[in-house]
C-alpha cells in the first residue's frame, strides 16, 4: 500500500534525522572535552553535561518518533479537512504550519516524561536559562525544524503529485529501457461532457471537472491505484495485474467513486445543478512501459491494451451503461464477489480488425429480507 510506505518513511527519516543531529552534537561536545583534557566530573554547567550525556540520543529518538507519528496525524486530519484542495504552495504552508504547533506539544510532552526519569538534573531547566548559549541553540533548533518541515512536506506533496512508485521508478531509472508488464487500465469519462460544458461555461465547467477529479484523487490510495494521465474530462488509472485481479480494486474504485459523488449530490446540485455521472471501460493485458521526454520527464504505456480500454469506454452511451470490461479480462478473474456481470456480445470496436467479448458489470443490492407475515387469530 503506498501510504503505508509513505508512512513507514516518513517515521523512519525522522528517526534518523534527529538520531543524527544528536550523534553530532554528542560527537562534537565530547570530542572538545577529550581534546582539552577536561574532567567531565568537575563541570557544572548544566548544559555541557546535557550534550555530552548519551541520554540526548535517546530523547532524540523519542523525539523523531513523536514528529513522525505527528506527520502521519497530520496528514490524515488534512486529508478529512479536504486541505489538499489548495493549491501546493498553500497545502505546503498550512501543514507546516499545524507540524510546528504539533513539534511546541511534542517537545513539551517529551520534556515532562523524561524529567520522571531523572534525566535532566533537578532544577536544570531554571539553570540553563541563565546561558545565552541556551537562546542560540533554541533558535537553531527551531529553524532547522522548520526547515525540515518544509523540506518533509515538499517531498510529500511531490510524492503525490507523481506517485510514490513512479517516483522511485524515476529515480532507479527502471525504465530507461522499455519494459514489459501485465496490467490493467481503467478509462473514466464524464458522460454529457458535451452538455455541461455548453450549459457552465468554461470557468465553471474546469471547476466541475477539477471537483470531480478531487473526489476520486481521494480514492487512489485506498483502491491500490496509479493515476497514468488526465486528459480532458477522462482520468486514467492503472494497476499491475497480479496486485488487484483477486481482489477487484479495478471495479471497487469506480462505484466507490459513484457513491462519492452522490455523499456530495448537495455541493454539485447547489454548485453547478448537476450531479456528474461517469462511464469506465476496462481491459488488461501486456503493455511496454518507457520513460519518455529529457525536459519534460514522463512514464509512459504503449499497447493495444489501452486502445482497446479506450474503445470499451467510448461505447458505454451506446448500450446504455456505465461500467463495461472485456470479457477476455473478465474471464482471468477468479470471483466477482459483490457484483454481477452480463455479456453484450462480441462487439467490433472502432480501429479493430476483429471483435472481442464485451461485458457489462453492475453491483449486487443487499436485498433486505421482508418481515414474516403472521396471520392474526381470531
Amino acid at each position: 500500500m503506498n501510504k503505508l510506505k509513505l508512512y513507514i518513511l516518513i517515521l523512519l527519516y525522522w528517526v534518523f534525522i534527529m538520531g543524527l543531529s544528536s550523534w553530532f552534537a554528542l560527537a562534537n561536545v565530547t570530542g572538545f572535552i577529550e581534546l582539552a583534557e577536561i574532567d567531565l566530573t568537575v563541570i557544572q554547567n548544566p548544559v555541557i553535561k546535557y550534550w555530552a550525556s548519551p541520554f540526548q540520543m535517546l530523547e532524540a529518538v523519542l523525539f523523531g518518533l513523536l514528529f513522525g507519528l505527528l506527520f502521519i496525524g497530520a496528514n490524515e486530519i488534512s486529508e478529512k479537512l479536504l486541505v489538499e484542495k489548495y493549491s501546493f504552495g498553500k497545502v505546503i504552508l498550512i501543514k507546516s504550519a499545524v507540524y510546528l504547533g504539533g513539534f511546541l506539544l511534542s517537545t513539551i510532552a517529551v520534556s515532562l516524561i523524561m524529567s520522571q526519569f531523572d534525566f535532566f538534573p533537578k532544577n536544570a531547566f531554571k539553570e540553563m536559562s541563565q546561558f545565552r548559549i541556551v537562546y542560540w541553540i533554541i533558535g537553531f533548533a527551531v529553524i532547522f525544524l522548520g526547515f525540515q518541515t518544509l523540506l518533509v512536506n515538499f517531498v510529500i506533496q511531490t510524492i503525490k503529485k507523481f506517485g510514490l512508485n513512479n517516483l522511485i521508478n524515476f529515480i532507479s531509472g527502471k525504465y530507461q529501457s522499455p519494459v514489459v508488464e501485465d496490467r490493467i487500465f481503467l478509462f473514466m469519462d464524464l458522460k454529457s461532457s458535451t452538455t455541461y460544458a455548453e450549459m457552465l461555461g468554461n470557468i465553471k465547467y474546469s471547476q466541475l471537472i477539477k471537483d470531480c477529479f478531487d473526489d476520486i484523487n481521494l480514492l487512489v490510495d485506498k483502491f491500490k491505484a496509479e493515476i497514468y494521465q488526465y486528459v480532458g474530462d477522462e482520468v486514467v488509472l492503472t494497476w499491475r495485474t497480479d496486485r488487484v485481479l483477486s481482489t477487484l480494486e479495478y471495479i471497487s474504485i469506480f462505484y466507490a467513486f459513484k457513491e462519492a459523488l452522490e455523499k456530495r449530490r448537495n455541493h454539485y446540485m447547489k454548485r453547478y445543478g448537476v450531479v456528474p455521472e461517469f462511464k469506465a471501460g476496462v481491459h488488461g493485458g501486456l503493455v511496454t512501459v518507457a520513460e519518455i521526454g529529457n525536459i519534460k520527464r514522463d512514464i509512459a504505456y504503449h499497447g493495444d491494451v489501452l486502445n482497446t480500454a479506450s474503445r470499451i469506454q467510448s461505447i458505454c452511451n451506446d448500450y446504455g451503461e456505465h461500467f463495461l470490461i472485456s470479457g477476455e479480462l473478465l474471464q482471468r478473474t477468479d470471483t466477482l464477489n459483490g457484483y454481477s456481470s452480463k455479456s453484450i456480445g462480441q462487439i467490433q470496436l472502432k480501429g479493430k480488425l476483429t471483435s472481442i467479448d464485451v461485458c457489462s458489470v453492475k453491483k449486487q443490492l443487499m436485498s433486505t429480507p421482508k418481515p414474516a407475515f403472521h396471520q392474526a387469530t381470531l
